[in-house]
């Protein structure tokens, strides 16, 4: 029986080890890297976001954009990020439990931009938001709780910059951003035995990182702008001790194995570039576009720290890709004070079904936004977005040794809603 006992703990101490070296991937559910400010490019659905420059959120957009601005201005935005994620469990699949129902979580989301007029050619700047952030739930229940069961990745950021216009046709900036993220994870552990309830594993860490972006912005003939900026990666590097509860007899000396252990996971925001364009076909109607890198590769390659009575790292490899944006909209003014935006955008996927886990179930990604912004006065506007985010089936399949069992199936529903209101 000791035997046994320790041959189940063994396995129960490699399933945690595990659980590190995936979990960090699964905070990009909750660390998708997100366009959705709440700003007025949601109804562009991030079409032309760099080449813009039409109100102060460019200030995280493309600094050197502020340039265009012909005053000092103010930004508000605030709205509501509403998931509808639904896994559907394939027969091949050897745990109990259900689909978890609509694991998705509602998040708010929004920001302050704010650019002041030093001078006819220079601007100053800040933006407050999060770009970076999800959060999933799967219920005690699901068959993959072994594997995750709660998720979340809170991150706030402050990114002042400066712009300075070199001539009629080029616009030059720069900022550095100071950000602060919370991670949490939870999963349960199965106890082995019939009848015993599940243990349960929780970990959570706080940790703060800063950044910079790039941007320029050019003007070759009246009716073009073409916008250039380049985000730098934001390395976070949270530490936790693993916090262990419910542990049957068999699973006792797993606790003294991880529970005082501490686990240090780094994560890196990844790096990008988005290449933008804005073309006034008439005096009322606009068309724009973007093409968009983000360095997903980087993301999944990291070194976990474990200490304890004995210092070890594990390299971990997520084998995530470096993806490509494209995207397409345009804006039409109606009348005198009302601007109607549309776009449509495409993302590709950052890791395969092979990779895939369950706090990630990105595939492909298709955005389609709307918006429309209502002039009350000279000094106000008002306005409304909407985006509508197709992630995609996300087919997975993992098997984790026998006490986490083998979990496949793909995702009925994987949308994700943006709604926001703002005020210029």
């Amino acid at each position: 029986m000791k035997r046994f006992s320790r041959q189940i703990s063994k396995l129960a101490f490699r399933a945690a080890l595990m659980w590190f070296a995936e979990w960090p991937g699964a905070a990009q559910a909750a660390g998708i890297a997100l366009y959705e400010t709440g700003a007025p490019d949601l109804g562009t659905a991030s079409a032309g976001r760099a080449a813009m420059a039409a109100d102060a959120s460019t200030a995280a957009a493309n600094p050197a954009g502020m340039t265009l601005l012909d005053r000092s201005q103010l930004l508000g935005a605030a709205g509501a990020f509403l998931p509808s994620t639904n896994f559907d469990v394939a027969p091949q699949t050897t745990t109990s439990g259900g689909g978890g129902g609509n694991a998705g979580v509602f998040i708010p989301i929004g920001g302050f931009f704010y650019v002041y007029k030093l001078s006819e050619r220079m601007r100053l700047g800040v933006a407050t938001d999060s770009d970076f952030g999800l959060a999933i739930d799967y219920g005690k229940k699901w068959v993959g709780r072994y594997y995750a069961t709660q998720e979340s990745l809170i991150t706030g950021k402050v990114n002042p910059s400066i712009a300075y216009e070199v001539n009629y046709w080029l616009s030059v900036g720069a900022g550095f951003s100071f950000s602060v993220a919370r991670l949490k994870f939870q999963s349960k552990i199965n106890n082995a035995l019939p009848r015993t309830p599940d243990g349960g594993l929780a970990l959570e860490s706080w940790d703060e990182a800063f950044g910079g972006n790039v941007g320029i912005l050019l003007r070759p003939i009246a009716k073009l702008r073409i916008g250039l900026t380049y985000q730098s990666p934001v390395d976070y590097e949270f530490g936790f001790r693993p916090h262990l509860t419910g542990l049957g007899p068999l699973l006792s000396r797993l606790r003294a194995r991880i529970g005082g252990a501490k686990v240090d996971i780094p994560m890196e925001v990844p790096q990008q570039v988005m290449l933008s364009g804005l073309y006034d076909v008439t005096p009322n109607w606009s068309l724009l576009g973007n093409v968009g890198w983000q360095n997903w590769s980087a993301f999944g390659e990291f070194p976990i720290g474990i200490s304890s009575v004995k210092q070890r790292t594990v390299e971990a490899n997520l084998h995530f890709s470096d993806t490509c944006q494209i995207a397409i909209g345009q804006q039409l003014q109606i009348g005198e004070k009302r601007l109607w935006s549309a776009g449509f955008a495409y993302d590709s996927a950052p890791v395969s079904k092979a990779n895939r886990v369950p706090t990630l179930p990105l595939d492909r990604q298709p955005r389609y936004g709307t918006g429309i912004q209502y002039q009350i006065n000279r000094d106000v506007t008002a306005g409304v977005a909407w985006e509508f985010m197709d992630a995609g089936p996300g087919p997975y399949s993992a098997t984790r040794g026998p006490l986490a069992g083998t979990v496949r199936g793909h995702y009925s529903t994987n949308y994700l809603n943006f709604v926001a209101l703002n005020v210029i």
